[in-house]
């Protein structure tokens, strides 16, 4: 089975986030407790696995005054594959963002609401990421941001109200799209399975 070492100079240390969705009403959050020798490459990963994101588009981190982005050709950013959580200088109320998807605008609040020692044997290090809680479906790829997300959620509420752009919606959407349903086993089962074949 495929496992991840973690760098060996890493403090021992994991951090539990909290993270929702900006603009969006009733939120849409998660929390998340990631080994902090996970990079922002692995963190992104993990946001787009708990919220249901396709990997489609770019991100950025922004912490502090600083700018984290996938490392390619047009980036201006630092290399969110090279810093760790663990030297990012995160503490207990430390707030940073996460944005998906610069086009529909998918802004991720995050806020560190605990820094946790962990011991210092490997299966310590070994630790996978997991999901504590969270509610509501994450929006569906490509719905126009928070603004469009709201249009989806109103159609998919009055399905029999008439309007065309709705009813062009709801067809867009599916049928097995509930916003308000989200199961945190299953996700989390999900993140599990990923984090041991060293998908993130």
């Amino acid at each position: 089975m495929p496992r991840r070492s973690r760098p060996v100079s890493e403090p021992p240390v994991n951090f539990v986030l909290r993270v929702a969705l900006r603009e969006i009403a009733p939120p849409i959050w998660r929390t998340v407790r990631v080994p902090g020798w996970y990079t922002l490459n692995q963190l992104h990963r993990v946001f787009q696995m708990i919220f249901g994101w396709q990997d489609y588009h770019l991100y950025a981190f922004e912490i502090g005054s600083r700018r984290f982005e996938r490392k390619h050709p047009e980036s201006e950013g630092e290399d969110t594959g090279a810093a760790t959580l663990a030297k990012l200088g995160l503490e207990r109320g430390t707030e940073f963002s996460y944005e998906y998807d610069f086009g529909d605008g998918w802004v991720h609040e995050v806020r560190v609401e605990d820094v946790q020692p962990t011991g210092s044997d490997e299966d310590d290090w070994q630790a996978l990421p997991v999901l504590l809680g969270g509610e509501r479906a994450g929006p569906l790829e490509d719905c126009g941001g928070p603004f469009g997300y709201q249009d989806l959620v109103d159609a998919l509420r009055n399905p029999a109200d008439g309007d065309p752009e709705h009813d062009h919606l709801r067809a867009w959407a599916g049928g097995a799209y509930d916003p308000e349903r989200f199961d945190v086993w299953m996700a989390n089962q999900n993140l599990a399975l990923a984090a041991v074949w060293a998908a993130i």
